[in-house]
């Protein structure tokens, strides 16, 4: 696994954010700019793949949109735990996968299929 002392910590700022700010609302925004921009309200038999999750807020909007597959990662751990929070909060789909890794790694994402 690569060194996250070469990144930025953006996890600390996500872990306040999905603590003190994500609310329904929040959600509901995102979830309408999520369909925006794939001009799309169903991912039924889609995969999505949240590359550099942060908060996970994309995963699981993408996984409310029904998603066959929700692959999350991030290189910085405090990112990852606040997409594993989400997971959890959604009851913890099989379907939804949150994992950490870098999109700089040839290996890891040969892993991900």
């Amino acid at each position: 696994m690569q060194s996250t002392e070469r990144a930025f910590a953006f996890g600390e700022n996500w872990k306040r954010f999905v603590e003190s700010s994500l609310s329904s609302e929040a959600v509901t925004f995102a979830t309408r700019s999520f369909t925006d921009l794939l001009e799309t309200e169903d991912l039924t038999g889609r995969a999505f793949v949240d590359v550099g999750c942060g908060s996970g807020l994309c995963s699981l909007v993408a996984h409310r949109l029904g998603a066959s597959r929700v692959v999350s990662f991030d290189i910085d751990d405090e990112s990852v735990e606040c997409c594993r929070e989400l997971r959890e909060r959604e009851g913890a789909p099989s379907t939804w996968e949150v994992t950490q890794g870098s999109v700089l790694e040839t290996q890891f994402l040969d892993k991900l299929g």
